[in-house]
């Protein structure tokens, strides 16, 4: 039994040497990793930022492509065009044409499941339309 408890001391020393020796490599291993953290958050921060800032455009340029009532989507808007009406008075109505095809006439079509669009004459002046 002697022997035994050298031997059983021994082995609480080496385990108490080598727990205690890898301390400072679990420490520098979490300053790493809190680093390497760090690093990670502030480039997800930033990419968050330029996505706020894209999100941001889009927003405004969609209220920009309608007017107020919706452009295109409005029955009113349609209803409001008169003949001779020029290209910018159109566009105000109606938002910017999805597809456009330039002739003797000028055609201007607009997205919807009953394709909306107008025709101008050569000189740029609004001659017909068909409302979706």
């Amino acid at each position: 039994m002697k022997s035994v408890i050298p031997i059983g001391i021994a082995l609480a020393t080496l385990l108490a040497v080598s727990l205690l020796g890898s301390r400072p490599l679990t420490a520098q291993m979490e300053k790493q990793d809190l680093s390497e953290l760090r690093r990670k958050n502030a480039e997800l921060e930033k990419k968050l930022e330029e996505l706020t800032v894209l999100l941001e455009e889009c927003m405004e340029a969609d209220k920009d492509r309608f007017s107020g009532d919706y452009g295109w989507q409005n029955k009113k808007n349609w209803r409001s065009l008169e003949a001779g009406m020029n290209e910018e008075e159109v566009k105000t109505l109606l938002g910017e044409p999805v597809k456009e095809i330039k002739g003797v006439k000028t055609i201007w079509y607009y997205p919807s499941t009953y394709s909306g669009y107008v025709y101008f004459d050569e000189k740029g002046r609004l001659s017909g339309w068909k409302e979706p």
